[in-house]
């Protein structure tokens, strides 16, 4: 029995002196999940930072419960909007004249939503018509989205409007063009376009913390370079502009890195508006041109700069510990079953958040020395025991008879 014993903690010792493999080893940076109090379904909200550190398609992040497995997320950088209204009217900016082959609405998307319809409110006709839609962040250039869509006519019946919806692929066009087809026909008078919100989805933003930015005004153009202390996901500029009163300027966004200037937007911004460039790129500096032509250069008394907020969706157990590991750049994308979320409303799920990142203690800094292969060691030590076991079972076997 001594002997016995002896052998079991032989083996004890020969298996916990193995190495433990770890998943997390190669994440450079990692953050704690908020505990939660039930079993569910969650939205995490990750922070700027840890977006930051993270590869420009977030494909190398990873939630970990705490035996270091990893569970299944869906990304979203999208919530349902909670309007009190029910119709958000899109207002006209330019009348056209009625030409000879159309009649024209542009309609403005203020707050640049992502839609799949639009509802036209007409002057009742009983004719025969089809619309052409087109969108435009400019007002100069237009792209095609959905043609010859047939214009329904007008019901019998009291009052003298009648509504219709466009739909359409998904945009998030500045500018609808609604064009009524109708060569030397008399045109059909468009009254208000606008869209329902039911089961919109809009980006919320997160504000950056303070950017640095210096502005040169050079002949008819302003320069000015945004700098940042990461290499941040940047979706938003908010430029505040005090002077002049009334302005309408061209704007070019560049995505400045090591070797190259890229350009990442061609707009314009004007008094009327919202002083906003929607733009996305993942980057530590960019540089934004004001064309100001023959006027005076734009006063501006400050910049923010904003992200979209990007959530994890998962579910997570009540009394476990989860952990947000990123920073392993030999990671492709994950791929899960996502069935969980089967009609999952994201914008009702609760909300936990993350702690401050931070570098993760086990992370295996490639160059260092590396832990050596034990595999000779492993195999070793189990010829050894068995040899051990073999001459005990013998000495054993002997002494009973």
């Amino acid at each position: 029995m001594k002997l016995n014993k002896v052998s079991l903690l032989f083996f004890a010792l020969v298996l916990f002196s193995l190495p433990v493999w770890s998943q997390t080893k190669n994440f450079k940076y990692q953050a704690s999940i908020q505990k939660v109090d039930s079993s569910g379904v969650y939205r995490i909200e990750i922070s700027p930072d840890l977006i930051a550190k993270s590869r420009e398609d977030l494909s190398d992040i990873r939630i970990a419960d705490n035996t270091d497995k990893f569970i299944a997320y869906a990304l979203s950088d999208k919530i349902l909007l909670n309007y009190q209204e029910r119709f958000i009217d899109f207002p006209e900016v330019v009348s056209d004249q009625t030409t000879d082959t159309a009649t024209g609405y542009i309609a403005q998307n203020k707050d640049l939503l992502d839609v799949s319809h639009l509802g036209l409110k007409l002057k009742k006709t009983e004719v025969s018509r089809t619309v052409n839609l087109t969108g435009s962040d400019n007002l100069k250039d237009w792209f095609a989205i959905k043609e010859n869509i047939p214009l329904e006519e007008a019901e019998q019946g009291s009052g003298t409007d009648y509504d219709q919806v466009l739909s359409f692929p998904n945009s998030n066009y500045r500018y609808f063009k609604i064009q009524v087809n109708g060569k030397n026909k008399t045109p059909v008078k468009i009254l208000q376009v606008g869209v329902d919100t039911t089961g919109i989805n809009q980006p919320v933003f997160v504000a950056l913390p303070d950017v640095k930015f210096i502005k040169t005004d050079t002949g008819k153009i302003s320069h000015i370079v945004i700098k940042f202390d990461q290499t941040y996901q940047i979706n938003k500029i908010h430029l505040g502009i005090s002077s002049p009163k009334y302005y309408n300027r061209r704007v070019v966004v560049y995505d400045i890195k090591k070797k190259a200037i890229n350009p990442l937007i061609d707009t314009t911004i004007s008094s009327g508006g919202s002083q906003d460039l929607l733009i996305s790129a993942k980057t530590k500096q960019l540089r934004v041109d004001i064309f100001n032509e023959d006027d005076n250069a734009l006063t501006i008394k400050s910049i923010n700069v904003f992200q979209l907020k990007e959530y994890l969706i998962s579910y997570l157990e009540k009394g476990k510990d989860y952990k947000i590991y990123t920073g392993d750049i030999s990671l492709h994308k994950p791929l899960y079953d996502l069935s969980f979320l089967n009609n999952i409303d994201f914008n009702q799920l609760a909300g936990v958040s993350q702690s401050a990142i931070v570098k993760n203690p086990s992370y295996l800094i490639p160059g260092n020395p590396v832990v050596k292969d034990h595999t000779v060691l492993l195999w070793l030590s189990i010829i050894i025991a068995l040899i051990l076991l073999s001459f005990l079972t013998i000495k054993m076997t002997k002494e009973i008879k």
